[in-house]
């Protein structure tokens, strides 16, 4: 993946003219020469109807003007909910006022 703005990264995905995944929160994080671009998304079902929503983490580098996709790793639903939770339980140590 190369992509000119970290706004043209996306994760919807249409088949036969039928959205079959669709972005529905998205967040870019940006220092440097590297981004990460966070999206929750949700994936159609067999009977139409949207599955629980997942977490896709997009690592992207910039080379030569452009954004070159670096990696990449999706979660589940719930998988991500725990990652929000452990991080949530680490404030203290993130923002430096470990009373937190």
């Amino acid at each position: 993946m190369l992509v000119a703005e970290l706004d043209e990264v996306t994760y919807d995905l249409e088949v036969d003219g039928e959205q079959v995944r669709r972005v529905v929160h998205r967040k870019v994080f940006e220092q440097g020469a590297w981004a990460t671009v966070v999206m929750v998304y949700e994936e159609r079902a067999s009977d139409s109807t949207w599955k629980p929503g997942k977490l896709a983490l997009i690592r992207l580098q910039k080379v030569r003007d452009a954004w070159k996709k670096h990696a990449a790793i999706t979660l589940a639903g719930a998988d991500a909910v725990a990652l929000a939770e452990a991080v949530s339980s680490w404030r203290g140590e993130l923002t430096g006022n470990a009373d937190e």
